[in-house]
């Protein structure tokens, strides 16, 4: 039998943390991420509503950490809490890690936000707010809270970890599925924007060079990016692909079969 004043006081507890835990926290954000009426959710912090179950969990993925949350549970819902604790503790690491940095990337505006973040100047609230609004705000201190992003003293807002880079072939291509529609149209034409496409047939001898083209590419962009005299506050993408329409018309494929 859970104990509903006991339930609505740890519950209310947690949700004037969380809103005192970073700026731009409010219960009308809350209420988004939650998915639940702004009203009950007034009305549960106010201490004024026993929440649904179902209400109470969904506001305690939220408000709480997953430790925290672990012991909610395994206090007002054993059941639950004891599976969590057997099947999570033992997963839970303090630091940023590579399972929430994936989950942010496959959402927006996450990816766009903190691809301009993972930059050696990093970014700032202003920007954000101006591409992305009050969701981009309320999807920045998301990553915050997840120790993914830091806002440091003079409001610049970086990556946890000094670089960044993708070495699995899918999240390379949900990347690329991400950066065409952050690509802006109306910068074509300018410096600030250049599309192509190119399909060709070649002799299996030319195949390799185009690997080559590619790397010598990479290799000059990287050198283009990190040299200090470029460093500066324009935040761009890039995306290069090429492939084999059909793998069985080029025998020099490495674990070709026979």
């Amino acid at each position: 039998m859970v104990d509903e004043q006991s339930l609505l006081k740890d519950l209310v507890d947690a949700i004037s943390n969380w809103l005192e835990g970073g700026r731009g926290r409010s219960l009308s954000s809350l209420s988004r991420r939650c998915n639940i009426a702004y009203s009950t959710i007034r009305r549960i912090a106010q201490n004024e509503s026993t929440p649904h179950p179902y209400s109470a969990l969904s506001i305690s993925e939220v408000v709480m950490t997953t430790p925290q949350r672990i012991a909610f549970l395994k206090k007002h819902f054993p059941t639950i809490g004891d599976l969590m604790d057997e099947c999570y503790s033992p997963m839970i690491r303090p630091e940023a890690n590579e399972g929430a940095l994936k989950r942010f990337l496959a959402r927006e505006p996450h990816n766009r936000i903190f691809n301009m973040a993972a930059t050696q100047v990093g970014t700032h609230r202003d920007p954000i707010n101006r591409l992305a609004g009050q969701l981009g705000i309320e999807a920045l201190e998301e990553m915050l809270e997840a120790e993914i992003l830091v806002e440091q003293a003079d409001g610049t807002i970086k990556y946890t970890h000094d670089n960044w880079a993708i070495g699995n072939i899918e999240d390379t291509l949900e990347q690329v599925k991400h950066s065409v529609e952050h690509f802006d149209k109306s910068l074509v034409g300018t410096d600030g924007a250049s599309l192509m496409h190119a399909t060709g047939a070649i002799s299996e001898d030319a195949v390799p060079k185009l690997k080559i083209l590619i790397r010598n590419f990479i290799r000059d962009l990287n050198t283009l990016k990190n040299s200090p005299q470029s460093e500066g506050s324009v935040h761009f993408f890039c995306n290069l692909m090429y492939s084999l329409y059909d793998k069985e018309e080029w025998t020099g494929q490495e674990g070709a079969q026979s």
